[in-house]
């Protein structure tokens, strides 16, 4: 009898365990249009507001009809879009990086342009995106390279809405990713800062998002 119900009191703790270790996650086309003033809002999937905006590419030679860093206006008013947090637009979801919301280790790094939005790249357990930080320089700018050869050390960073402690993170160095990815119970990669690149860990990231998605 005592078996019995040792058996049934371990089979409650696990399913209560399963349900504490339940992931939270974001989909792709999650959030409704919209601008989406603070981090909170983002986190209810609730715009503050839903006037219209447009965009235009942050980088002039850059064609394609969904850059990935780009200037919002709002339509009526033919105004940037400078404070929000981010901006919800044809499907795509697009931030800017606020130290007021990044992981304490990572408030020491601006974008090197302010008001820039960053679209999302890769979405499940973790959202992921990336940004030009001022002030850090890469021997990968030296020739024109594919962006996902840069080191993961260089000017472009790797950025995480960590939806657990509702936090941004920044993946700065090799040392810094696996010390996130013990943080989230989720196994350490062999991984050397000089080596390893950008297109690397948005492999990385991608395989952890796979099952969320």
């Amino acid at each position: 009898m005592k078996s019995i119900l040792l058996s049934f009191s371990l089979l409650f703790f696990f399913q209560g365990f399963g349900q504490e270790k339940e992931q939270l996650s974001i989909k792709k086309g999650d959030f409704p249009e919209g601008v989406y003033q603070t981090l909170e809002d983002v986190l209810n999937k609730k715009p503050t507001s839903t006037d219209e905006v447009y965009f235009k590419p942050a980088d002039s030679r850059d064609s394609s009809s969904s850059p990935e860093k780009v200037f919002f206006y709002f339509k009526e008013k033919d105004k940037r879009v400078r404070i929000p947090l981010a901006v919800s637009h044809n499907g795509e979801m697009y931030f800017q990086t606020y130290r007021k919301y990044t992981n304490k280790k990572d408030k020491g790094y601006d974008p090197d342009q302010y008001s820039r939005f960053c679209k999302v790249t890769n979405y499940g357990r973790f959202i992921y995106f990336e940004e030009n930080m001022k002030g850090l320089w890469s021997k990968a700018f030296m020739g024109n390279l594919s962006p996902i050869t840069y080191s993961i050390k260089g000017n472009t960073k790797g950025i995480v809405l960590d939806l657990d402690n509702k936090e941004f993170n920044m993946l700065r160095d090799c040392e810094d990713l696996n010390d996130f990815l013990k943080q989230h119970q989720i196994p350490e990669i062999t991984c050397d800062s000089d080596k390893f690149t950008m297109g690397e860990l948005q492999a990385t990231i991608d395989e952890i998002n796979k099952p969320y998605r």
